[in-house]
């Protein structure tokens, strides 16, 4: 249907520029208009002469071109917007997945035969693919081991604070012992 209207729009606009073409030009001066204008103006034939039914032929065709335009427009916006959510119906998977086959060098190729990625480059970013995965290992290692060493240090912290705090106690307990030994030596001396 497309193609018919298109072929429809093209004879259209192939008849509208021979009928232009076809009709005089208004090149004969200001005397010539005035005298061709009253003429025709005024005369019998006005409407049976070749230039009368020229501008009607076209006036004709340029609205048949012009409505065949929206048409064709307007069927081509819907078109695009069938062809749009039939690409969305089959979803953005279908529409990104690429068939590829490795050949017998090692190239991965698509269904055409051409190369999408050469065998170096495949064992380029596969090592740097192992890299990344031994440095996130590393890392993932590492901050396990400073936990254990924080949990080590926070446990041997907590150890000495409690024996810091102990040999506080005990020397509180000895000097309290020192001052009421000195208080039971004055108290006897007092009593003496």
């Amino acid at each position: 249907m497309v193609t018919v209207l298109v072929i429809i729009h093209v004879i259209i606009a192939v008849v509208l520029t021979v009928i232009v073409l076809m009709q005089h030009g208004r090149q004969q001066g200001l005397s010539g208009a005035i005298a061709g204008g009253a003429e025709t103006f005024f005369g019998k034939n006005k409407g049976r002469t070749i230039d009368a039914m020229l501008r009607k032929f076209t006036a004709v065709f340029a609205i048949l071109f012009i409505l065949s335009s929206i048409v064709l427009t307007y069927i081509s916006i819907r078109q695009a917007n069938i062809d749009e959510e039939a690409n969305d119906a089959a979803g953005d998977e279908t529409s990104q997945t690429m068939n590829v086959t490795m050949d017998e060098s090692g190239n991965l190729v698509d269904e055409s035969g051409n190369i999408v990625m050469s065998a170096e480059d495949m064992a380029a970013q596969e090592a740097a693919a192992d890299e990344d995965v031994t440095a996130e290992d590393a890392a993932a290692e590492d901050a396990t081991a400073g936990d254990a060493a924080a949990e080590d240090v926070t446990a041997d912290d907590a150890a000495a604070a409690d024996e810091g705090a102990a040999a506080d106690e005990g020397a509180a307990a000895d000097a309290a012992g020192a001052v009421d030994q000195s208080t039971g030596a004055a108290q006897d001396a007092a009593a003496e």
